[in-house]
């Protein structure tokens, strides 16, 4: 390795170690969090009672005798949960994780996606990290506005925008990504 090679390597470490080091920085997480609350169109109120919604279907989830339960994904926005992930073909896993959720106090109504099988769980991280790419380049959105899960190639999109142009924005960013079998959206605009 010549000189400008070891250089390069040196200087990437060390730009690799920052970033970690940022990562674990109470500061920095304080600061996201804090960004990522008031940029939400939800009420801080909305926000606390979904992050309390989305913690009880999980803990009931974990704790279920129901096989597959536990490893599916809750999201939460204005009380609209959405369960999602890998459910086999017979599973009770989907069904018992809708009872589930239906049955925690606050939730207004829940809405699934689940796939039959994840083959590549590398490739859904690439193309959810590359669709993040193509929501920070669009100066017409907030990124941070809305959460994105990849199964399989197939796309969701979860969040709360302030109008109907940015929900269409984000869905054609994200069907713009190749890799991307389907877009489906439980984007909402604020509850009036």
């Amino acid at each position: 390795m010549n000189g400008s090679a070891r250089k390069a390597v040196a200087t990437a470490s060390v730009l690799v170690f920052a970033l970690l080091l940022a990562g674990c920085n109470p500061y920095v997480a304080a600061i996201s969090a804090t960004y990522s609350v008031a940029t939400d169109e939800r009420s801080i109120a909305t926000q606390a009672s979904d992050t309390d919604i989305e913690a009880q279907i999980k803990a009931a989830l974990l704790e279920s005798p129901v096989p597959g339960t536990g490893n599916l994904d809750v999201t939460c926005r204005q009380g609209i949960v959405l369960l999602a992930g890998v459910v086999p073909p017979g599973s009770p896993a989907g069904h018992a994780a809708v009872q589930i959720a239906r049955g925690t106090p606050g939730v207004r109504g829940v809405e699934t996606f689940f796939v039959a099988a994840q083959p590549s769980q590398v490739n859904d991280l690439e193309i959810k990290a590359k669709i993040k790419a193509a929501f920070v380049a669009d100066p017409n959105i907030t990124s941070g506005r809305v959460d994105i899960a990849v199964y399989a190639g197939h796309v969701v999109l979860i969040g709360v925008v302030p109008g109907e142009e940015q929900v269409e924005e984000f869905i054609s960013d994200a069907q713009s990504v190749p890799g991307v079998v389907s877009v489906r959206s439980y984007i909402q605009l604020p509850m009036q």
